[in-house]
């Protein structure tokens, strides 16, 4: 019972905390691009490329969140997931004619689903409780965070591709809220009839897109600024 009544202290602390965190500014932000650059370079009907749309029944997305701080273990790690993942993928005879352009809505993610913990292994323990997951997705939608109601999604469009084929690493505009930055993302791509299936991970800071990571008790319990992308898209042709 006591250690019961200091996690529902804390939980409360948190609540506390989302609501007060001010905003940083990052010392060295990661490279901002305009709206015109974070455009793909080309446009699949011009270049007669074979078109995939992304099935988002059939695709995932994780975002792996991590705690830290002397009180790391009054807390867990999170795991954020999408099934609503729209958009397309373009395939054009070489690199330089492809490209994607996805979006992620913020306020159907899910928090800490018990398949997608498993899946992450045992860094994500089993059954957080669903008070603990609706508070989470809570805070995670708030104005100084995901700000949902502003910002419904998140997208990511590609600006180039480069390397090899089946394994090309992809230079994309990744914008969350009204922040664009740059990111490079190696993939490995698999390809049959008619469908595409694309695999990578990335990881970004909270921080770079003005987003103060949680912080508890002067520091003694926060929310790592870096977060794990991995992702798993299948996609198939219209």
């Amino acid at each position: 019972m006591r250690g019961l009544s200091r996690y529902r202290w804390l939980v409360l602390a948190c609540s506390t905390a989302m609501g007060s965190c001010t905003l940083p500014p990052p010392t060295k932000p990661a490279r901002q691009i305009d709206a015109q650059a974070a455009r793909p370079s080309l446009l699949p009907a011009a270049q007669a490329a074979k078109v995939y749309r992304i099935d988002p029944g059939a695709s995932t997305l994780h975002v792996l969140v991590y705690r830290g701080g002397p009180m790391v273990r009054l807390g867990h790690n999170h795991v954020i997931i999408s099934s609503s993942i729209s958009g397309r993928i373009w395939q054009g005879a070489s690199l330089e004619n492809s490209g994607f352009a996805i979006s992620v809505p913020v306020n159907s993610l899910i928090v800490d689903d018990n398949d997608a913990r498993t899946a992450e292994g045992e860094d994500f323990p089993l059954n957080v409780t669903e008070d603990a997951k609706q508070a989470t997705k809570a805070n995670m939608l708030r104005e100084t965070l995901l700000d949902g109601a502003r910002y419904p999604d998140i997208s990511i469009q590609s600006i180039r591709l480069l390397g090899d084929t089946d394994t090309p690493r992809v230079l994309a505009a990744l914008r969350i809220k009204d922040q664009t930055r740059q990111i490079v993302v190696p993939v490995t791509l698999r390809s049959t009839d008619g469908s595409l299936r694309v695999q990578g991970e990335f990881e970004i800071k909270q921080t770079d897109f003005g987003i103060a990571p949680l912080s508890v008790a002067l520091g003694a319990l926060v929310v790592l600024d870096t977060l794990k992308v991995k992702f798993e898209l299948v996609a198939n042709t219209d």
